[in-house]
Parts: C-alpha cells; sequence; structure tokens
C-alpha cells in the first residue's frame, strides 16, 4: 500500500515540521479571511445592484426618462471615465506621466501639470 494513505484509504500528509505546520495554518486563515471577505463583497453588489434598479424604478416612472436614455446615459459615462483614465499629468520635476487621481507625482512628489477636473466617482 503507497506509503501516503492510511488504513481506512484516506490520503495523509507526510509528517511536517513545526515551520510548515504553522505556515499552512496561516495560509488556511488568509484562504478563510478571503473568502469572507469575496462573500461580503458579493452580498454588496447584489444590494448595490438592487438599490440601483430600484432607483432606476422609480427614476422611470416619476419622469419621462426611458430606457434608451440610460442606455445613452451609461454610454456616455463609459466614455467619460476611459478618457479620464487616459489622461496624464506630466511632474515638473521628473518628467513623470501620472494618473489624473495624484495631486503630486507618484514617484518624486513633484507639482504635476494639466490638473484636469476629478468626477466626484473617482475614488
Amino acid at each position: 500500500m503507497n506509503d501516503n494513505f492510511s488504513d481506512t484509504g484516506n490520503f495523509e500528509l507526510p509528517t511536517l515540521d513545526m515551520e510548515t505546520r504553522k505556515l499552512l495554518r496561516e495560509t488556511q486563515n488568509e484562504t478563510d479571511d478571503n473568502g469572507d471577505r469575496i462573500r461580503k463583497l458579493e452580498d454588496k453588489l447584489a444590494n448595490l445592484s438592487l438599490v440601483t434598479e430600484a432607483l432606476w424604478s422609480l427614476l422611470n416612472k416619476r419622469t419621462k426618462l426611458t430606457n434608451e436614455d440610460l442606455a445613452a446615459s451609461i454610454h456616455e459615462v463609459v466614455h467619460a471615465r476611459k478618457t479620464r483614465e487616459e489622461t496624464k499629468l506630466t511632474c515638473v520635476k521628473c518628467r513623470m506621466q501620472n494618473s489624473i487621481n495624484h495631486k503630486k507625482c507618484m514617484y518624486c512628489g513633484g507639482e504635476l501639470v494639466g490638473h484636469t477636473e476629478k468626477s466626484l466617482f473617482n475614488f
């Protein structure tokens, strides 16, 4: 019989040293924590989707806005976000390119040229 199987046919791990066992426990705990975080994020996303749909339903019923209006607005927002993401600011000190989300150069702390208005929705 293979050395890694017990008499009951279950797979057994070879004997591990203390450091390896500790690392294995820490890795399992981290995996469990990440699983919990993912479940919480999925719950938040589901709730956000529900609220968004309810808000659109209310807006749609109380205004003359249509689904086509919403789709056009989504298209505009996607385009505006892409444009913001592609916009780069140049550092006057080191000449490196930075995202518009930075107030100072992320490489040297210098001033950035070309500040543009940031969206309220950029985090």
